[in-house]
Parts: C-alpha cells; sequence; structure tokens
C-alpha cells in the first residue's frame, strides 16, 4: 500500500451558530481546506463526508453529493459515511484506504453536523437514534443513561471517583480556553464542575458534551505527491476500525470498549510505533468516564488506573501525555459527524506547530480517535511529521 499524507486542514469554530446554514459550514471548511493545501481542486478526485444526521437536523439527504457539488466538485465521486460519532472517522478511514490502495491519488475528506436548529427535545431524540431504537434507544438507553452504567462499574471495580470525572472536564476547559476554534472558550472551576446539577448518575451537567455545530476537513494524497507540495505534510502512518455489540445488553465488558482496542490494536501496527512514541492524542471524551476509559483501551495507562492518571495531571498540557489539547468534546464541542474529521485537523495543527498556547512542545508523533454509538465501532489514525 502506498503512504498517504495531509496537505490541506482546516475546520470551522465551533458553537451554536443559529445565524450560519449547513451550506455555510461545508462551504468554509471544504474551500478552507482545499486552499490551505496549496493545489488546484481540479486535482481532488472523490469526497468523503462524514455525517451523522444531516437528513434530520436539516432536512437534506444525499449529503455527499450535497457536499461535492457546493465545492465546485459536482462531477467526482462522492460518498457519505455514517456511524454516529465515528461517521468523521470512518470518512477519514475510507479516504486513506483509498489513496493508499492506489484507487485515487488526491482526496477531500469532510465532516459536518448542524445540530442546534431544532428544539431541545427532538435534538436529544435524533442523537438517540445512535441506539437500537427497537429494544433499547427507544426505551430508557440513551447516551446518558449508557455511559453511566460504564461509569458506575467503573467506580465499582477501580475505585474510580467523582473528583476523577471532575477533573477530565476541569482540563478539558482549560485546554478549550486556548482554542480559538473551541464551542466553549472558558476555564470552569473544579468546584463548580462537582457542584453542577445532575443529569443521570453519576454524570453532572459538566461530565456530558456538548450539542455543537461545526465542519472540518482535509486533503489527503499520496506522500510522494505530498512532498511536492509543501514542506510542513503531515503523514498517515496507521488507520484501524474496531466493532463491538450493537445492544449494550449483549456486551460482555462495562469497563472497556473493545472497538477501541481493536482499532488502537491495527492501527500501530500498520505505523509500526509504539505507545511511548505518541507524544498528542485526541480521544472520545464525549462524557468525562469515557476519556478514562479510553486511556486505558488505548494501550496508555494500565486498565483501572485512567482516573488516577487523569488526576495526577499527566494529561494535562505539560504532562506526560496531553490528552484533546483542542478542549475535547466536552470544550471544543461534540458537532457529530465533524467531530473525527476535526481531531484530524487539531492533530494536523499539533503537528506543524501551528496550535499556538495549547502547543504541545517538539510534537511528532500523535493518535486521534473517535468511539461511535453504544461504544459499536471505533476509528483510530496514528499521524506523524513528513521527515
Amino acid at each position: 500500500m502506498r503512504e498517504v499524507a495531509i496537505i490541506g486542514a482546516y475546520e470551522t469554530v465551533h458553537g451554536n451558530h443559529k445565524d450560519r446554514t449547513l451550506r455555510d459550514l461545508v462551504t468554509e471548511a471544504g474551500n478552507g481546506a482545499i486552499k490551505d493545501s496549496g493545489i488546484d481542486r481540479k486535482e481532488i478526485q472523490a469526497v468523503y463526508v462524514g455525517n451523522y444526521a444531516g437528513n434530520e437536523f436539516n432536512a437534506q439527504n444525499t449529503m455527499g453529493s450535497y457536499a461535492a457539488n457546493l465545492l465546485g466538485l459536482g462531477d467526482r465521486p462522492a460518498i457519505r459515511t455514517e456511524g454516529a460519532c465515528a461517521s468523521g472517522g470512518i470518512a477519514m478511514r475510507q479516504g486513506v484506504l483509498a489513496v493508499a490502495s492506489g484507487l485515487y491519488d488526491t482526496v477531500l475528506v469532510l465532516g459536518v453536523e448542524k445540530m442546534n436548529g431544532l428544539d431541545p427535545e427532538t435534538t436529544m431524540e435524533i442523537v438517540a437514534r445512535g441506539q437500537d431504537q427497537d429494544v433499547e434507544g427507544g426505551y430508557c438507553i440513551s447516551g446518558p443513561s449508557g455511559f453511566a452504567l460504564n461509569a458506575i462499574r467503573h467506580m465499582h471495580e477501580f475505585g474510580t471517583t467523582k473528583e476523577m470525572l471532575a477533573t477530565v472536564a476541569e482540563k478539558n476547559y482549560f485546554h478549550g480556553s486556548l482554542n480559538p476554534f473551541a464551542h466553549k472558550q472558558k476555564e470552569i472551576s473544579f468546584n463548580n464542575i462537582m457542584r453542577a446539577r445532575m443529569v443521570t448518575t453519576p454524570f453532572g451537567f459538566h461530565d456530558v458534551s456538548l450539542v455543537t455545530d461545526a465542519s472540518a476537513a482535509v486533503v489527503i494524497t499520496t506522500k510522494e505527491k505530498a512532498k511536492s507540495v509543501r514542506k510542513d505534510y503531515i503523514v498517515v502512518k496507521g488507520s484501524g476500525i474496531g466493532g463491538d455489540y450493537f445492544n449494550v445488553a449483549l456486551k460482555k465488558d462495562s469497563v472497556s470498549f473493545p472497538a477501541s482496542v481493536q482499532a488502537a490494536t491495527e492501527a500501530f501496527k500498520m505505523a509500526g510505533v509504539e505507545r511511548k512514541d505518541i507524544d498528542v492524542l485526541e480521544c472520545h471524551d464525549c462524557f468525562t468516564i469515557t476519556e478514562i476509559i479510553n486511556i486505558e483501551d488505548l494501550g496508555f495507562v494500565e486498565k483501572g488506573k485512567g482516573g488516577q492518571f487523569t488526576k495526577d495531571g499527566h494529561t494535562r498540557l505539560g504532562g506526560k501525555l496531553p490528552v484533546n489539547t483542542s478542549g475535547g468534546l466536552k470544550a471544543k464541542g461534540h458537532p457529530v459527524g465533524a467531530t473525527g474529521v476535526g481531531q484530524v485537523v487539531e492533530m494536523t495543527f499539533q503537528l506543524r506547530e501551528q496550535s499556538e498556547k495549547r502547543q504541545v512542545a517538539n510534537a511528532r508523533t500523535a493518535l486521534t480517535h473517535v468511539l461511535g454509538g453504544p461504544g459499536a465501532v471505533s476509528i483510530v489514525h496514528i499521524l506523524q511529521r513528513g521527515e
């Protein structure tokens, strides 16, 4: 397989954009990434679009062709991918594999979600459709209640505390305060996080990710072509995907997400790097417990010790393993279909040393991770500075 590289990256500011349309978000991010790549859009041979629910949030189907048409690429093959919160990660993987296999030389990968605009109850109903509606999602299992089960079990087995969860939120709000692309660019004190109103035990208001509008895009091509385009190209060293049972009732483990373990194993094997080589990572903190479980499943921390590792400050900027320097889903926001691509944009900025106040010094190798639905699908990418 051919080596693949990122030559263009762009994301919109994340937020509650009541004054912006889906069209606005797609055109800004897509055109921004093409401009950043330095190539003519005529060189783009295909478009991959991650989107969760444009048909319900925005009354817009055929999202791949919709986005391609807006970007002057309407005569190119365009594919929409959907896997709930992993939708953007899946789009990225499909784009990478297409270039690596030789099917295409240059493609655009874009993720978008415009979630605000409906009443909150309807919005949450649409979000909950990432579960099995017949037997779980249509009754009592939703994102908050489902992941709360993981939190309670992790607390029971390993002594993880509410304070450890709050540390994740406080840290990510701090990182978000340094990120001009974040939905929430404001620090929130640990005490305020601990005192926040409850959503579902043990989650308070600040343990839950945001309902966000945004779009993100990258242009990827062969490493050989990237060398001729720009000096600070970023190589996609590894790509992995994993799966697990869709129904919470069928899962064999409540303190781990096997899909993430599978995806990480595949990505690290392809990349030929070790965990100790990762300088910075973005992982899926849809809830505070998820970040704790993720850093364990990805192999950075022994199972059960993610909470203490976080509480000790190791995942904060300046720590042993900076996690979610963007602010994560907690502060940067969670525009479902765009999240996976936005993570890749954030890590591209880090590896190019364009992250300003949130820059990780001498970052050379990075990782991105998304988890879709009730832990049913996970995507991991490993990125590295070009030589």
